[in-house]
């Protein structure tokens, strides 16, 4: 998980907190202020020590990876203590057979089309090869669900493999040794077992939903349920390993312990209860010898277990002469050669135990390093790697890359790939072909670990969270942050710019009247600015703590005044000067003490602000609302559920009518004032009770909204009063994180937790299911949107009857500058759209002009301002 800026590498490490390292550069910049010297030199301090770590030294505090994955889940839990086990794929059910069979019949022609970005990977928890055809790879990704990668010599392509239920995290993978048809996956990504460990509200600890493990017989074309958890979510498939002599005995590591099937996974019995199976080890000459490494994050009987009959129930022993207790994971491998010879790689939470290595199949262990390669993230992200012929080639994963050539007694760091390493797979016929999951994605080297290659061109599992910005007038420019990649930037191609600001992309924006500017941030309320569209930033959040911040802490500009910024930690602060001073408002107190989790501002008043708190400390979510830019704040909670307030959407129609979306179970997750807050009217009850992260008002016509959700993208063409599936063409099971509108072209993306980014068309104004009586009475045009506007805006017409329709701009002076329309228009809703130029095509300068709309028995004009 990625945690400070780095610019210009991929390799970047990912997860120290900043304010460890904040006092070490006070200092050194008040040398360099006593030197003299008139530049400011950013220390970055090395976070991947050469030095051995005391194994029995005190942990040190929590990565960001971990804090990432508890603000993921404890949005979804709260307020009970974790994520309900039957809720999730309850709703699902409900959803296919229900909902999705409303789809509404106006549709427009496109379904969803994934834009990106093909050129980065997400997090990747399980790789399989198959051994039939070493050029099939299967990739289990931690919330994009499974895939498969087909290679041809240099080239190969990447394919999503749904599985038609709702799976996300691939925690395991293995195919059948002879038969390539046969595959299973295990689901879940689970670190902890259903435990609550303190933390930001609630920790516990996961990635995403699971439903136990899944079995194919057809390559992937359909699946079946082996092992049925999809009642019990907090459970996960943590390691699948078959049999090699005999593939019908499969054995799974689950968080409940570990089981095993004697006919091909068609029925279980638990061996081995000890939970947290994180590893299985079958020795591949004697399959009668099976190890199993249980425990992490403190469960008890943590250890390394080993059966002698075949992993029978009661056969298993705890093995000796390992640290006498840990916490963290620990993987295994075995020397293929000779499979009495054992590698463990044992961790605590946070940090590396040692390697360790056993030549008589575990009865008795020599530590061979010290080497903190797990480092933080111990519970997390290492593994070791022995080459299957030669036992002094070793590969370590952790939070970076090491590989050593003495068997393990030293490692050097080896460069070239993407930090917080998951998994690797062997080609069976060549043993210096390696892949690699990290949390960039897939890898591979073709020699042994010299060098190595992505492999992630259409390998599409970012993990964007809320906060994605789209421009105004630009189909072509958006930008997003995503988990542990960095905030990234659409330029119209597949293929994204990436890398930008570093650590965790978090919340974004674009100034609607100068798309140059460009704002971006990381966790704990980073928040950077650009003047060239990213091509460098620059720091506006100096003045803020980031104390007591969300993981992903809002920010938001107003869209009247885009110099004017909010942004909230426990505070909301403001600026007036796109960033360069902030003040707190409201006295400089909080608003309750709780972290700020969402933000909006009315369309016509920067000083009308909504922000909603998240659940700490004992003290629940609640909304606040300010008229006068937050001098004064007052609550507006009312009857609203205790839930975390994901999202809040101010109607650009009126800035009393306001949406809020709920995360959780249990409640709605739909609500909406006309009022400003004195009430709350529950619009959501017609959705799927599952977390809700985004709602999206339709540009052009108030009564259509969108709800973006744990299973999908949902629509309403009444308002709320009745919900109908928008989902064709996204796949079973996607996380939803935002919605965002492409003005210019219509288009609404759905912004996910695993699958990038996906696009569709807008329903159709003219044909969203209404009436005529619907129609304004009169042929109207609304407020141009945005306004003000710098290169284009967008003209809503409606016209209840067929009518010869004139639209003109007009000067101050009465002068027309340009007509837009002077034709016969059907009854219907209708866009226009003024790029800001005269009839000669000439831009136009700054400043006010009218709209004037004229049918011959009807006249009206609006004002809007042109910015340049």
């Amino acid at each position: 998980m990625a945690e400070r800026p780095q610019h210009g590498r991929s390799d970047t490490p990912c997860s120290h907190r900043i304010r460890h390292i904040l006092p070490r550069m006070y200092v050194i910049c008040l040398f360099v202020l006593a030197l003299g010297i008139s530049f400011i030199i950013v220390l970055i301090p090395s976070r991947h020590p050469t030095v051995e770590h005391d194994p029995y030294s005190d942990p040190i505090a929590p990565s960001d990876a971990m804090r990432g994955l508890d603000f993921w889940s404890a949005q979804r839990a709260y307020p009970a203590p974790a994520i309900p086990g039957d809720r999730f794929y309850a709703e699902f059910i409900k959803t296919a057979r229900i909902i999705r069979k409303t789809s509404p019949p106006f549709h427009a022609d496109d379904i969803w089309t994934n834009i990106g970005p093909q050129n980065q990977g997400g997090r990747t928890n399980s790789l399989a090869i198959d051994p039939g055809d070493p050029d099939i790879v299967y990739a289990g990704s931690a919330s994009g669900g499974l895939w498969r990668c087909t290679q041809s010599g240099e080239s190969y392509v990447w394919e999503y493999i749904d599985t038609g239920y709702p799976v996300l995290g691939v925690n395991a993978i293995a195919v059948d040794p002879g038969n390539s048809d046969i595959l299973y996956i295990g689901t879940g990504e689970v670190y902890g077992y259903q435990s609550s460990i303190g933390g930001l509200v609630v920790r516990t600890t996961r990635g995403s939903y699971g439903i136990g493990l899944l079995k194919s017989t057809d390559r992937g074309i359909s699946w079946r349920k082996s092992i049925d958890w999809s009642l019990e979510q907090q459970r996960g498939i943590l390691s699948i390993e078959l049999n090699p002599l005999d593939s019908d005995i499969v054995f799974a590591g689950t968080t409940e312990g570990t089981y095993r099937s004697l006919d091909g996974g068609t029925t279980w019995q638990k061996v081995h209860a000890e939970l947290m199976a994180v590893d299985v080890a079958i020795n591949p000459a004697d399959t009668q010898i099976v190890y199993v490494s249980c425990g992490n994050l403190g469960t008890p009987g943590t250890g390394i277990y080993r059966s002698m009959e075949g992993g029978r129930e009661g056969t298993w022993i705890r093995l000796n002469g390992l640290p006498p207790n840990w916490r963290g994971k620990t993987l295994l491998d075995i020397y293929r050669l000779s499979p009495n010879v054992v590698y463990a790689d044992i961790a605590n939470d946070f940090y590396s135990m040692g390697l360790y290595r056993s030549t008589d199949h575990g009865e008795t262990w020599t530590r061979l390093t010290y080497l903190d390669y797990a480092q933080y993230q111990g519970w997390f992200s290492h593994y070791v790697r022995v080459h299957p012929s030669d036992s002094s080639q070793v590969m370590c994963g952790g939070v970076q890359f090491y590989r050593s050539s003495n068997g393990g007694r030293s490692f050097e760091r080896r460069y070239g790939m993407h930090v917080d390493h998951h998994t690797f797979a062997n080609h069976p016929d060549d043993p210096d072909i390696i892949y690699f999951g990290n949390d960039g994605g897939v890898y591979r080297t073709t020699n042994g670990g010299d060098h190595f290659e992505s492999i992630n061109r259409g390998y599409v599992t970012t993990q964007f969270y809320n906060g994605f910005s789209s421009s105004p007038t630009h189909p072509e420019l958006a930008i997003g942050g995503l988990q542990d990649n960095s905030t990234v930037i659409y330029r119209g191609l597949p293929d994204w710019s990436l890398g930008h600001i570093g650590g965790d992309g978090c919340f974004t924006a674009i100034d609607p009247l100068n798309e140059l500017i460009l704002y971006g941030s990381y966790q704990w309320l980073n928040i950077y600015s650009s003047t060239n569209q990213g091509f460098s930033w620059r720091n506006i959040s100096t003045a803020f703590s980031g104390s007591n911040a969300a993981f992903v802490a809002p920010f938001v500009l107003a869209p009247s005044d885009p110099t004017t910024l909010y942004a909230g930690d426990e505070y909301v602060y403001r600026s007036t000067n796109r960033g360069g001073t902030w003040l707190k408002t409201n006295g400089s107190r909080p608003l309750n003490g709780n972290p700020v989790l969402s933000i909006a501002v009315a369309h016509d008043n920067p000083d009308h602000v909504y922000a909603a708190t998240a659940p700490s400390a004992g003290k629940r979510s609640e909304v606040f609302r300010t008229t006068d830019g937050g001098i004064t704040w007052s609550l507006t909670t009312g009857s609203l559920p205790d839930r975390y307030i994901v999202d809040i959407v101010v109607s650009p129609y009126a800035s009393d009518h306001v949406f809020i979306a709920l995360s959780g179970f249990g409640s709605s997750h739909l609500y909406l004032t006309e009022d400003g807050g004195t009430t709350w009217t529950d619009i959501g009850s017609g959705l799927p009770d599952v977390p809700t992260s985004a709602v999206l008002l339709d540009p052009v016509d108030p009564d259509v909204v969108y709800v973006g959700n744990d299973l999908g993208v949902f629509v309403s063409t009444d308002r709320g009063d009745s919900w109908m599936s928008f989902n064709d063409g996204l796949p079973s099971a996607v996380l939803v994180m935002d919605l965002s509108v492409s003005p210019m072209n219509r288009k609404l993306r759905a912004v996910t937790h695993g699958n990038g980014v996906f696009e569709r068309t807008l329903l159709d104004p003219s044909a969203a299911g209404h009436h005529d009586e619907s129609l304004p009475f009169h042929p109207s045009i609304e407020q141009n949107y945005p306004n003000p506007f710098n290169m284009s805006t967008a003209i809503p017409l409606h016209l209840p009857e067929p009518a010869f329709v004139t639209v003109r701009i007009l000067n101050l002076r009465g002068h027309t500058v340009r007509t837009l329309a002077a034709r016969t228009y059907p009854a219907g809703r209708f866009i226009l759209h003024w790029d800001g130029c005269d009839s000669g095509g000439r831009s136009v300068p700054s400043g006010p002009y009218l709209i004037q709309l004229d049918t011959g028995s009807h006249r009206q004009s609006i004002r809007s301002l042109l910015t340049r």
